[in-house]
């Protein structure tokens, strides 16, 4: 298991790398800068002397040296669009709303898939089966921009029992967390459905049944423990993907976190910013798999790591 999880920190290690050349160069061939003219109208000669400050006039490689030697150093340097802090304070910042919301979209929409598989594999073709496939199918297919404005229109303008965007007040945080539960909700619905058919048409729940045991036992002392390898597969990558924000869900609640400064940086060339963010989000999800690696043997000890015994 240690030489394992070794192999695996030195994969995540040239992941991190190899990702944060693609995206550092990707960035910078780009047309257009963070001060062009049209955005900032200045003079060439303050222009260039803005480049300068920034190091932005020297070549690529020496930029991108110099930006991962301060990476190293967890100095991820100063975001252009608000040169009074660090990107590392603006992240913090930023973070708490997306973690919050998101966090508590995956917690809420997990069990309730979990719960709604179940229901359709324990009771197959029958009404409960469809209607749990149908809102797991909608949930995937409907985009979640559609969904936030289908939940602001019904609960916000319609009945007016929710306001409809903002942070602060946790009245304002359902119908976001409403919106970022949706997906896991209905990605478990289906995983824990196809997991537990699966299982239970193995050979060894015939000879429990054989045995006497009653279907309570067999469902959650041995059935639901088989079929968590895959839903362990799908839980630390969806809840990194949710809690780093979504553009869509915090555009349109007017959430303050990390998708809006996606945008921002994306719009602005804020190289620095952009970088931190796609390199955190990287780490993150390079650290949830190898997480999920480890705990596959954790629930089912006859899975060999690595091919280890």
């Amino acid at each position: 298991m240690i030489g394992y999880i070794l192999r695996r920190l030195v994969s995540v290690a040239v992941t991190f790398i190899i990702v944060s050349l693609i995206i550092f160069f990707m960035m910078h061939a780009i047309p257009g800068g963070p001060f062009d003219a049209n955005d900032m109208p200045v003079s060439q000669a303050v222009r260039d002397k803005m480049m300068a400050n920034l190091g932005l006039d020297q070549p690529l490689w020496v930029q991108y040296t110099r930006y991962m030697w301060g990476v190293l150093h967890f100095d991820f340097g100063v975001p252009y669009q608000s040169p009074g802090e660090t990107v590392t304070q603006l992240l913090s910042r930023a973070w708490v709303p997306s973690l919050v919301l998101g966090g508590l979209g995956v917690l809420i929409g997990a069990p309730l898939g979990i719960l709604l598989g179940m229901a359709a594999a324990l009771n197959r073709n029958t009404w409960i089966d469809y209607l749990a496939s149908t809102v797991a199918t909608l949930g995937l297919t409907i985009p979640v921009f559609v969904t936030s404005m289908l939940l602001i229109l019904v609960f916000a303008v319609w009945l007016n029992w929710l306001p409809a965007s903002g942070w602060g007040k946790p009245e304002r945080w359902i119908l976001p967390i409403t919106a970022y539960a949706l997906i896991p909700l209905a990605t478990y619905a289906r995983y824990t459905r196809s997991a537990m058919l699966d299982t239970l048409n193995k050979q060894f729940v015939t000879v429990l049944r054989a045995k006497g045991l009653s279907e309570r036992r067999i469902v959650f002392q041995h059935v639901l423990r088989n079929s968590a390898i895959p839903l362990v597969t799908v839980f630390l990558p969806m809840f990194i993907g949710t809690a780093t924000g979504s553009i869509f869900v915090e555009a349109m609640f007017r959430v303050p976190g990390l998708g809006a400064y996606f945008v921002s940086s994306i719009e602005g060339r804020d190289y620095p910013l952009e970088m931190a963010l796609m390199l955190m989000i990287t780490f993150m999800y390079c650290i949830a798999y190898l997480l999920s690696d480890i705990v596959y043997a954790l629930i089912n000890p006859r899975i060999r790591v690595g091919g280890e015994p």
